[in-house]
């Protein structure tokens, strides 16, 4: 009788293990969660600004499209879902807090899956392990702590995978709540995509034969599929670009031009990448400073034993369901960042799995150890107190030490200062309202977008840098204010143009170094000497050697700032070139040996254009000219002059101007098709 009494009792001792675990987890999620990560970065800020401005347009797109599915960041349509749920909270009064606090309160339940999984499906005694488990997990807990579509994908992912095991050991209703989810998984994050469909398709083939022992349950899932994939695809037809410019912006090597057999080596080498042990539980060198724990790598070393004993668990159990999904999700993490490089960003869904094998793994390990020993809750009781000793510690370490771990708060480090500039301005407009700011934005990508987080509609500073007083003598207004970086002020006080720079006011680094300078400026006695002499030599074309039409070309073209010669020649629309200043962009090509042309094709920007082609013939001192214009477009479009005949060129000279934009300005193009 006295063990009936006592049995009941362990299933709500667990239980309320379970939750003070959760506990754990939530307060590691939210202590000082606007403090660290110590940046506030575009990424995160770009969610709140679109779910604000989608509101704003009455939930439609800059192109006046209702309920759009995807949103831009930057030139990439990468957001969906994630800007969707920040609608919740971009009516309030915007913070970091309340950006990050939606995706993080939703990350819950990634812990909460895991230990379903274990308890109901893995049948694992010490399933409530997973909460602290999870909390100890420093990829996690840093990116958990952010507004990134990544933690939303990952939270996403470990829903479908667990209702996905309802479904297949439980009750087939639960497939639309496993559809949904990965549904959601695939619209939150772009590099899940793959990762979704290849773990649905693998489930879909080992699993064949329940999936068609009852058509009900088929119809309904390939119904459900249907709705929740057209918007994707209905994009994708409108956007059929989208793909291949994020894949460019990625540097994919599917882009490049190598044999397709070279393409999937690298892709098998790059999958392997991202389940090497090594990467994850030694610190690395490889992702970047910002997404990185200092001193720990993305998963801590202890666990290692642990895991290594549940993924031979999983193995040697692979025929059961629970077990058998934690190795295919382990298998398909790392696939959708192969397309381009293994980045802990693009590959944190591992920790779904990486977690699911470190219970397994630990939970053998308590059990073993105890059936040795005389007090049985020893191995329990200090795998409990390690690892919530470690998870407070990693939580004090990084919001205490966190803000010295790396010395590179600028564009290629920390990008630190978003909410702390955009204080300091606020302060020193209101001491000075006369003065007219000038942020420099590269300090952080996005700047834009970061300080209108913070600061709102309209702004009360312009961006850009000092190039332009530095490329034309123009008039400095004694009110203007630069607020300017380091680098560019130690630039600026060897500059020979300028020698007036004052200080007058600056906003430290965390580290005590001066981050950002308020400065006013004036041009030396001899400045404008210096900008006539430069911009005489800018007027100089530059000349490369090219092979084109099977010979070496000689070209000379404008000056230019993005871009080369070369990236209008190379059939992709997504790398342009673009001048420096002139405009029009002109272009001369001289052939060694004449070629057969009628029809040259240049593929433009937005502005409205006039385009000019002159040919010249060997022995013949006659030119033809040929013009075209274009008026002004959203899209990048071609723009043709045909000739007519066929000519015999030796000499084509191309000139692309920029209607009614007057010199300096940046004539791009994208692309010269010679036919």
């Amino acid at each position: 009788m006295s063990v009936q009494e006592k049995t009941p009792a362990k299933p709500k001792t667990s239980r309320m293990l379970f939750w003070v675990g959760m506990v754990v987890y939530l307060l590691t999620r939210f202590v000082a969660l606007d403090k660290f990560p110590i940046y506030f970065f575009s990424d995160e800020a770009i969610q709140t600004m679109s779910a604000f401005d989608l509101i704003n347009r009455g939930f439609r797109d800059i192109n006046g499209n209702p309920f759009p599915v995807y949103f831009e960041n930057g030139p990439q349509f990468n957001l969906s879902l994630s800007v969707w749920l920040q609608v919740l909270i971009a009516w309030l009064p915007r913070s970091v807090w309340l950006t990050r606090g939606l995706p993080t309160l939703i990350s819950a339940v990634f812990p909460l899956s895991v230990s379903l999984w274990a308890r109901d499906f893995a049948k694992r005694k010490y399933w409530w392990l997973a909460p602290l488990i999870i909390s100890a997990l420093p990829a996690w807990f840093l990116h958990s702590r952010t507004a990134f579509e990544t933690s939303l994908g990952v939270s996403f992912y470990s829903l479908f995978l667990f209702f996905y095991l309802r479904y297949r050991l439980q009750s087939r209703k639960n497939l639309p709540l496993a559809l949904i989810f990965g549904a959601c998984a695939f619209y939150a994050y772009a590099p899940l995509q793959l990762v979704v469909v290849a773990t649905g398709l693998a489930l879909l083939f080992i699993d064949w034969r329940y999936h068609f022992q009852e058509n009900k349950s088929i119809l309904i899932g390939l119904l459900i599929l249907v709705v929740i994939s057209a918007p994707y695809f209905i994009f994708q037809m409108n956007h059929q670009q989208a793909l291949e410019t994020q894949l460019h912006l990625l540097r994919s090597y599917w882009l490049s031009n190598i044999p397709l057999l070279n393409k999937l080596g690298i892709f098998l080498g790059k999958w392997l990448q991202g389940l090497n042990p090594f990467y994850w539980f030694l610190p690395n060198e490889t992702d970047l400073v910002r997404h990185q724990m200092k001193r720990l790598g993305h998963l801590p070393w202890f666990f290692l034993p642990f895991f290594l004993i549940g993924l031979w668990q999983c193995l040697k159990k692979r025929k059961e369901p629970a077990y058998r999904l934690a190795l295919i999700a382990l298998l398909t993490g790392p696939l959708g960042a192969a397309i381009a490089e293994i980045a802990i960003t693009r590959v944190l869904v591992m920790t779904v799995p990486f977690s699911a094998m470190i219970l397994i793994g630990l939970n053998q390990a308590i059990e073993y150890i105890s059936s040795k020993l005389a007090l049985k809750k020893i191995p329990l009781f200090v795998s409990v107190v390690g690892i919530c000793v470690f998870s407070v510690w990693m939580s004090w370490y990084a919001v205490v030490k966190g803000p010295l771990w790396y010395p590179d708060y600028g564009l290629y480090g920390m990008q630190w200062g978003g909410e702390q500039l955009s204080q300091k301005i606020a302060i020193y407009k209101r001491e000075n309202p006369n003065a007219q700011l000038m942020l420099s934005p590269t300090w952080a990508n996005n700047t834009d977008i970061i300080m209108r987080f913070f600061m709102g509609d309209p702004l009360p500073v312009e961006f850009g840098t000092l190039e332009k007083f530095d490329l034309y003598y123009q008039e400095i207004d004694p009110d203007q204010v630069f607020i300017s970086t380091p680098d560019e002020y130690n630039w600026l006080i060897t500059n020979p143009k300028f020698d007036q720079v004052e200080i007058v006011d600056t906003l430290a680094w965390p580290d005590g170094r001066t981050g950002f300078y308020f400065l006013n400026l004036a041009y030396s006695s001899g400045a404008e000497e210096i900008f006539e002499a430069e911009l005489k030599e800018r007027r100089q074309p530059e000349v490369s050697e090219f092979d084109l039409f099977g010979q070496r070309v000689t070209i000379s073209y404008s000056r230019l700032d993005l871009g080369t010669i070369a990236h209008i020649f190379d059939g992709n629309n997504a790398t342009p070139m673009r001048t420096l200043e002139a405009n029009p962009l002109e272009i001369s090509i001289d052939f060694p040996e004449p070629v057969e042309l009628s029809k040259v094709t240049a593929m433009i920007g937005a502005p409205a254009t006039r385009f000019s082609v002159t040919v010249g013939q060997t022995g013949s001192e006659q030119e033809f000219i040929f013009t075209q214009t274009a008026s002004s477009s959203d899209h990048i479009r071609p723009i043709s002059v045909e000739f007519g005949a066929v000519y015999k060129v030796s000499r084509l000279t191309l000139w692309i101007e920029s209607i009614n934009e007057p010199e300096p300005t940046h004539v791009h193009i994208w692309e010269l098709i010679l036919e």
